[in-house]
Parts: structure tokens; sequence; C-alpha cells
């Protein structure tokens, strides 16, 4: 565990400010979140938050200057979390749910991120945001190998706001990568979408409690899985296992992937016992850190399935967290970059882990 920082941090100029605390009256779900199936969900959520805005903050720093330490446990028994920083690292104006490292076309690393106003933002290490693209109710973000963003968003009012896969290059030329699911069925919610190891994608349909893929030019979509509420996706180190989060449930799913035919096996448990988990980042040592809107950042051992997850930051210190993408050089390769629905900055939160 790092209690200062090295030379894989981010830069080190710039002054950040520790998180501040927030009501969870005002961390409702924005409508970038598109026509949810169940509107209860919303509730769920926003009675998670008030629940846990009553118990006492916990921001631990590297100095343990902001009113105290976390527990070792954290709020909900698990392992020792440790020290670690949680700041903020940018304020993109608005609540933000995608979020995905890349690179301008002068091949400088930025931080993509989607916002709640209909916008992708450029984030620069040193936290200077740019507007980006323009695009209407942005989610999940992802960047291809070839530098190339796709977007789960929807199609502009005009156009009728069906969910889509946007494909946008670095210079922001933007076209719809995927329209329809099979057989033309529309998509309700295209939530989260991934780059397979194979160069082929797979995103979700939260809406449509599916997982689809598809060929890499967006041609051949195909049922993956039906899984409740499916969100947040990554795959393992290794690249042969799909890990899907079920918003609306307390299973994180499993999926063997491989490379050389495309197949996909069925759903089988990972993890199970955490509610509301949205985004998913995997480590260099296979673990998994999940964002989830009810009980902050959480990392488990998909080895250890029983095991209690280890806290890292609770909800009342990152209010509804969305989703998060591991830093590259430039941003630090230990630091995790965190969306959030309940505010409108960007957090970063310092770890002991690395990205694979």
């Amino acid at each position: 565990m790092r209690c200062g920082r090295t030379s894989r941090d981010a830069p080190a100029g710039r002054s950040r400010r520790p998180i501040p605390f927030a009501s969870a009256t005002t961390a409702t779900r924005p409508t970038s979140r598109g026509n949810l199936a169940d509107v209860n969900r919303v509730a769920v959520v926003v009675c998670l938050l008030a629940l846990g805005s009553c118990g006492p903050p916990s921001v631990a720093t590297d100095a343990g200057t902001d009113g105290g330490a976390a527990s070792d446990a954290g709020d909900d028994g698990g392992s020792d979390a440790g020290p670690r920083t949680l700041e903020v690292f940018a304020d993109v104006g608005s609540r933000s749910e995608g979020i995905a490292i890349g690179r301008t076309p002068g091949g400088a690393s930025v931080l993509y991120v989607g916002t709640s106003d209909d916008r992708i933002v450029r984030v620069a290490p040193d936290g200077v945001v740019g507007d980006f693209v323009s695009i209407h109710a942005p989610v999940g973000l992802t960047t291809r190998a070839d530098g190339t963003l796709l977007v789960c968003a929807k199609q502009p009012v005009a156009m009728g706001e069906a969910a889509a896969i946007f494909a946008v290059t670095p210079d922001g030329t933007i076209t719809t990568l995927v329209a329809a699911g099979p057989g033309a069925t529309p998509f309700v919610l295209t939530n989260y979408v991934l780059e397979a190891p194979d160069g082929s994608i797979v995103f979700t349909d939260s809406g449509g409690d599916s997982v689809f893929r598809a060929d890499a030019d967006g041609s051949h979509v195909a049922l993956v899985a039906a899984v409740s509420y499916a969100n947040g996706l990554a795959f393992s180190p290794s690249g042969d296992t799909l890990y899907v989060a079920s918003w609306d449930t307390t299973t994180l799913h499993a999926l063997s992937f491989d490379a050389t035919t495309g197949a996909y096996g069925a759903p089988t448990v990972a993890h199970d016992g955490i509610m509301n988990v949205d985004g998913i980042v995997t480590t260099s040592t296979g673990s998994l850190v999940l964002v989830t809107s009810a009980a902050g950042i959480l990392e488990v051992d998909p080895a250890t399935p029983t095991a209690m997850p280890r806290t890292l930051a609770t909800n009342r210190e990152v209010t509804l967290p969305a989703n998060g993408v591991f830093g590259d050089s430039a941003f630090g390769t230990a630091n995790v970059y965190l969306s959030t629905l309940g505010r409108t900055t960007i957090s970063v939160l310092h770890t002991d882990r690395m990205a694979p």
C-alpha cells in the first residue's frame, strides 16, 4: 500500500482539493440515464443514498488531515482498505457517467468524460477540461485500440432518440456503429460497451436486460446473454473472462470468452452479495474494482467469491459514482478516475493496484 505518490502518479504540479461531502437529496440519476425499464430503480438509489449519508464521514488522505481516516474494515465490514487518497481531479460542469482514457490526434493522453448535458469532454492530465463533441445522452464510453471512442448514447431528438452505439474518431467525427439489435429490434438503453480481445465489441442494453456482441464494423449483432439490468463490463487481464454487472441484483456475472472463435459461455456467478454495481474496473492482479451506486467503491477477488469486499471509498465520499478507469502513464497507472451522477466533479482514487 502506498501512502505517497510515485512516478506512476499523475503530475503533482496541481493543487487538488479533498472530496467534499454532498447531500444525498441531490443525488438523483439524471435524464441522460435514459428511459429506465423500471423507475423504481431510481427510488432505490435515492433511498440507499439517504441511508448511507447518515453515517459518519471518512475521507482517508496521505496526511490524514481531512477529518479522520477510513476504518480498516470499511463501512461494510470488508478487509483492510489501508491508506489511500481520494481527491477532486476536475470539474466538468455537469454530472457524468462514461469515462475512458484516450489520445488526441496528436497523440497526447486525455480522459474522455460523457456528461448529462449531452457533451463529451476531454480532460488533460493537469485537469484542464475542454469540450470535444456533442452527442445526445451519452452513457458508457470505451476506447478502441485504434484510438476510436465508442459511446453508448441516443440519436438526436429529431431522429427519435433511438439507443445505439456510436464511434467517434480522435478528430471528432461521429458515426453510428450499431443502430439496432438482431432483426432490427430497437435497443432500450445501451449502457456500456467494450472492445473484446478479438477486436469485436460487446455491450449491454440495460433496459432490455441483455448483453450483445457485434463485429468490429458493427455488423452481425447477436445476443450473448440475458442479464437483469446488465450494466458495466470488464474483461479479465487474460481476456478469457467477461464480467457483467447486474445493477438491480446482487450478482456479478462471469462469462468465458474464446478469442479464437469469438464465442461466449453461459453466465456464472463471479461474486454475489453486492447491490447496484454500475461499473467494473479490472486490476493487474485480476481483482475487480466495483463502482456501486449504494456502497461506494469496492474491490473483490473473483478467485474468492465469498470473501468480504475491500472498501476503497464509501458512498459518502463519492456520491452516486457511475464508472471508473485506470489512468495511463500520463495520468498515473495506479490511479482510478471516477465519474459520478451525484456531482459535477471527476474524482481520482490513488490505489495500491495497477491497470492490467
